[in-house]
């Protein structure tokens, strides 16, 4: 068996196959110079590993560089060769110590970090914590992208959908909600709800708790909200419009909740088909006149849609999906109509 550095880097970290490891160890039996050899490097190993794990930095991949990087030519003239093995016991730490000081630089610079995107499956709320330690709860079909680690003075998150922010409190970084049509939710430490479906017309930002600043692209003053408030975003002609609200309503989603207020069919049918993932039309024009109190927790859609049939003169009916030629199913369709 011909060794290759390589075969020692797989042999310290247990990867090397059980005949190449029996085969390995034999030569090492036989060989004081790969002995020497084994020791020197697994030094090396051992002190980078630390060192890398130390610093957060991925060990593995790494050594994966170092190795494509290193060339120990072992069989040559064997003067070449120690002397090549003395230059590679002092090249190795200073290309990892090199390694770590620029990926330090990095985290506490101004290069772009690594972005993570997450999406909530449809008909489905998900809970995530940034970075910071802030709380997110996503809800259906709803994504949101961050940096693996914030830097600089700000917190800066991007939303295209709905999510609920519980923000970790921190004076010296400003957290900031961006959306797709350019609106920006800013605070230090608070919670409040935004609602940005690429889909809709508007954009909603409630707040909850502590204080919000809002501000459209072509807003020089950003809109300062109060608990109980929302800002509302009408994507078409840019306009901000600050109103009251009940906060049950527009925040009972995260807790698996559905609170209705006098609303209009409209909005009943929009939040149903999310919650259950399901396409909902009206036939007649007349259903968008009507409108609803109610509160749902654990109700299934066939219970909710019997409950609609009750209070109004309509009906509903369910077409369950179908599997298509490529074996995915369509979304189930549900058609409200008059009786």
């Amino acid at each position: 068996m011909k060794i290759e550095t390589q075969h020692i880097f797989d042999y310290l970290e247990n990867n090397l196959p059980t005949e190449e490891k029996r085969a390995f160890e034999q030569n090492l039996k036989e060989s004081p110079e790969l002995q020497k050899e084994l020791e020197e490097i697994r030094f090396i190993w051992q002190t980078s590993s630390e060192l890398m794990q130390h610093k957060r930095v991925n060990t593995e991949r790494n050594w994966d560089k170092l190795s494509r990087r290193i060339s120990f030519n072992r069989y040559k003239n064997k003067t070449l060769r120690y002397t090549r093995n003395a230059a590679a016991i002092l090249l190795i730490p200073f290309l990892i110590i090199s390694y770590v000081l620029f990926h330090q630089v990095k985290k506490q610079g101004n290069i772009e970090t690594e972005q993570v995107e997450l999406t909530s499956a449809h008909g489905l709320v998900s809970k995530i914590i940034l970075p910071d330690g802030s709380d997110v709860w996503l809800n259906s079909g709803s994504t949101i992208i961050y940096p693996q680690y914030f830097t600089e003075n700000k917190r800066q998150v991007f939303l295209s959908g709905e999510a609920y922010f519980k923000v970790k409190a921190d004076k010296s970084k400003r957290f900031e909600v961006i959306t797709e049509a350019g609106l920006m939710v800013s605070a230090f430490g608070t919670e409040f709800n935004v609602f940005a479906y690429k889909e809709e017309q508007t954009i909603e930002a409630t707040l909850v708790s502590g204080n919000i600043e809002v501000t459209a692209d072509n807003s020089s003053e950003p809109q300062v909200l109060i608990p109980g408030q929302q800002v509302i975003f009408e994507k078409e002609n840019k306009n901000l419009d600050v109103t009251d609200v009940n906060l049950a309503v527009k925040t009972a989603w995260k807790d698996g909740k559905m609170i209705f207020r006098r609303a209009g069919m409209k909005e009943i049918i929009q939040r149903l088909s999310r919650r259950f993932n399901v396409n909902i039309y009206l036939e007649n024009k007349e259903l968008y006149d009507y409108t609803y109190s109610a509160t749902f927790t654990t109700e299934s859609l066939h219970e909710i849609l019997n409950l609609l049939e009750k209070s109004a003169p309509l009906k509903c009916k369910i077409i369950e999906p179908e599997q298509s030629e490529d074996y995915s199913y369509s979304r189930r369709t549900v058609i409200i109509s008059m009786k």
